[in-house]
């Protein structure tokens, strides 16, 4: 008789390994020794087997826990393209799993007749003593060799926790996954932070080489013509994809957003959760001259033919002002700093006005002494506010949603 060690790579696979683990208990060991005959020999070779998978165990473990903080968290990952995430555990504690089957098969009883049947073949969870619940009354022949067995009966207790652990987390991966899946809320809040770090790469390309068209006129149209409502897909392509088809996803999802705002491609990424104040932004970048914002003469603007450098304080003011922000679900502005550079470079790239920017540095040194000084990022973005001029910046606006308005570039690769 033939034992098959070969575990289904879904759901079902991790019951059963899970169970038959969950059943392991010393007599089972003692049971097993007797009715498959070890010798010593053979019980020094199991204990070797189990120390040698309990050592892969902890790796693999390791890996897997790591692998679960961020797998939830994550709405593609390089792998879903291919597997499922029962069929992804599997792959990630092959070891684990190929060393289990092994130590069960260890303990099945030796059955001779003719192999020439697929009937022959067994699963090994089926047949192994360690899955049995019925002992004999009397355990002749262990004392023989009593010290090695109790140091054997001690590895594979420890084998078997760990393993029911690792397990236990395989299971709550997958529920967890579910749980997510029929939370809408929960997993638009995981598409759009995966996103957002995602297309930080976008940003870059942008900041080196100034404002580019990614994405064809006419691909964003037939994208527009064939488009389904969010709550219809998110939940299906949830885990479903890999990063490469999320960044093209996000990103095409964020330009048609932002076009609709009036917003070029480069704003539309940065005010991707917000694009109404990305258009209000955009507007007041256009009228950035008449704000009434302190300056001062330099040798730079000078140098430039221009009537001043803007003072860095109030630089500093309009990047909390003009952050990416957008509301949280409890209704709370939330700014993302990592983007004000993006921010101030998009400024520098669209201001057509008379005067210069100061320096990067001297702003983040402004910011520096605001953080100091204990200003909060709602005092700064307050600071800014009393320069906004709320009436003509809504005439601005007004003109942008009409194509009046200088809000959109039109370069490309």
């Amino acid at each position: 008789m033939l034992y098959s060690t070969i575990v289904q790579r879904n759901e079902i696979g991790f019951y059963q390994m899970y169970l038959a683990a969950r059943e392991f208990e010393e007599l089972n060991v003692l049971e097993a020794i007797i009715v498959c005959k070890f010798n010593k020999k053979k019980v020094e070779q199991t204990l070797n087997l189990v120390r040698m998978y309990q050592a892969r165990l902890n790796i693999e473990s390791m890996d897997l826990v790591e692998f679960s903080d961020n797998f939830i968290e994550e709405y593609a990952t390089d792998y879903n393209e291919c597997f499922r995430v029962a069929e992804m555990l599997v792959r990630r504690i092959g070891t684990t799993i190929t060393g289990s089957m092994k130590i069960f098969r260890k303990f099945c009883p030796v059955v001779r007749r003719k192999l020439d049947s697929v009937g022959n073949i067994v699963p090994t969870l089926d047949y192994s003593r360690l899955t049995f619940r019925q002992f004999y009354g009397q355990m002749f022949g262990v004392e023989v060799y009593i010290n090695l067995v109790k140091t054997l009966l001690h590895e594979l207790a420890t084998f078997f926790y760990h393993l029911l652990s690792v397990l236990a987390l395989c299971k709550d991966m997958i529920r967890k996954e579910e749980d997510v899946r029929g939370d809408y809320k929960r997993l638009k809040a995981i598409f759009e932070k995966s996103c957002d770090e995602l297309l930080h790469n976008v940003r870059k390309v942008n900041e080196l080489f100034g404002h580019v068209q990614l994405v064809s006129d006419k691909e964003l149209e037939e994208r527009r013509k064939n488009a389904r409502p969010m709550s219809e897909w998110l939940p299906k392509d949830y885990h479903a994809h890999d990063r490469q088809w999320l960044m093209r996803e996000g990103y095409l999802r964020r330009i048609m957003s932002g076009r609709q705002f009036g917003l070029d491609d480069m704003a539309s990424n940065l005010w991707a959760r917000n694009p109404e104040w990305g258009r209000h932004i955009c507007a007041l970048i256009t009228i950035f001259d008449t704000l009434g914002i302190p300056f001062k003469n330099s040798k730079k603007a000078k140098e430039q033919k221009k009537k001043g450098t803007f003072d860095a304080r109030d630089m500093a003011y309009f990047l909390k002002y003009g952050a990416v922000s957008y509301l949280s679900e409890d209704g709370k502005t939330v700014i993302d700093e990592v983007n004000e550079k993006q921010l101030y470079l998009y400024l520098q790239n669209h201001y057509r006005g008379d005067y210069c920017f100061p320096s990067w540095q001297a702003v983040c040194g402004e910011r520096r002494y605001c953080a100091n000084e204990g200003i909060t990022m709602k005092e700064m973005s307050e600071c800014f506010a009393k320069y906004v001029p709320h009436q003509d910046l809504a005439t601005e606006i007004s003109l942008s949603i009409k194509g009046e308005s200088p809000l959109r570039s039109t370069s490309s690769i």
